[in-house]
This record gives C-alpha cells, structure tokens and sequence, in this order.
C-alpha cells in the first residue's frame, strides 16, 4: 500500500481489501497471532505482560474480519470487536491459482470428512450390531445353562425320591433289615450303588 495521508479512512479499507482477497485476510490474521504470541512467550514478561492487551483494539489496528481462534483467546469476551457478517472460509483469492488451489483442497477435505463420518457411523452400527449380538448370545447361553441345570436337578431329585420309595416298599415287604434301609437312604444318590449294596435287581425292585 502506498502511505495514506488521510488515516481515518485506512481501516476500513484494510477491511474491504481483506473481504476482496484472502491472501491479505490471512496477512492480518498472521500478524495478529504473532504479535499476540510474542507477548505470551518473551522471557521479560514483567514489561510485555499478555493480560494488559487491548485484543479488541488491536484486532480492528490489523483489520481483522474476526478473532482467530488461539490458546491466549480461548474463553475471553471481546464486546468491543464485531466481527463481520460473513463466512470467513468463503473469501477467495486474488490469485486465480492460489484459489484454485484452495477450491481443489477444500474439495479434497470435505470429502475425506464425508467418507470419515461414513466410516464412523458405520463402524458405530456395526459395534451396536455386534454387542447386540453378542449380548443376545450370552443370554441366550445362559438360558439354556439354566435349563440344563434346572433339569438336572429335577432329574436327581426325581430319582433320589423313586430309590427312596422302592427302598421303603422292600422294608416293608421285610425284603431288606432296617439296618440295610438307612444303609440305602444315605447312599441313595447312585442306583448302581444302591442295587449293588442290596444285592436286589431292578426286576425286584418293581415287583
């Protein structure tokens, strides 16, 4: 730029050029960051103290059309600067290479964030899809352990009670002493057992 005699009317001329060309949005942006970064990292932060910059004056001294977005800024206010009403990534370049260029990387990103969402909510559904799964699996295993072991059980309880009976009904008929009967009672748990100690064949048993 050529030195403007009438400085009043300089920013927002910085502004308008800002609006019309890209590269010298990002100019302003840069030189804001890196005027406020060497405030933020020289060693002598007793003078150049970060806490005591006026970012909002010093946004509109470079023109800026909004505040970057910097670790010195995260979670500050700044009601003095107004941003302008306008998409920021939509400012193209002067340059039509350089713009052409941005056009083809912007393509390539919006892409590779499309197929990233894809992916994400596919590997989701087939995450859910697989825990369902494996859930209805396990429960599924469960149930059946659970009948199984309830059978099995039903099964003992229901072959203890019928050696039981068949050992009563032979001390009754004086077939066995009383002795042999608690003898059974104890062991009544195995039908091998039982018919071996007693010496009696199922034949009998049912007789």
């Amino acid at each position: 730029m050529k030195v403007q005699k009438n400085t009043v009317d300089l920013l927002p001329k910085l502004k308008s050029m800002a609006l019309a060309d890209r590269a010298v949005f990002e100019k302003g942006m840069k030189a804001f960051v890196s005027f406020v970064q060497a405030y933020a990292k020289h060693e002598c932060n007793l003078i150049f103290r970060l806490k005591d910059l006026d970012f909002a004056s010093l946004a509109r001294g470079f023109g800026l059309l909004r505040m970057p977005r910097m670790p010195e800024l995260r979670g500050k206010q700044f009601p003095d600067f107004l941003p302008v009403d306008v998409s920021t990534d939509s400012i193209p370049f002067k340059d039509k290479i350089r713009e052409k260029q941005r056009q083809k990387l912007l393509e390539q990103q919006r892409k590779e964030k499309t197929e990233n969402e894809g992916r994400r909510k596919f590997i989701k559904n087939k995450a859910w899809s697989k825990q369902k799964a494996k859930k209805e699996k396990k429960k599924k295993r469960s149930e059946k352990r659970k009948r199984e072991e309830g059978s099995d059980i039903e099964d003992e309880d229901m072959e203890e009670l019928l050696n039981d009976t068949r050992l009563l009904k032979k001390f009754k008929k004086g077939k066995i002493t009383e002795e042999e009967l608690e003898k059974g009672l104890l062991t009544s748990g195995t039908r091998s057992v039982e018919t071996a100690d007693l010496g009696i064949s199922d034949l009998e048993d049912d007789c």
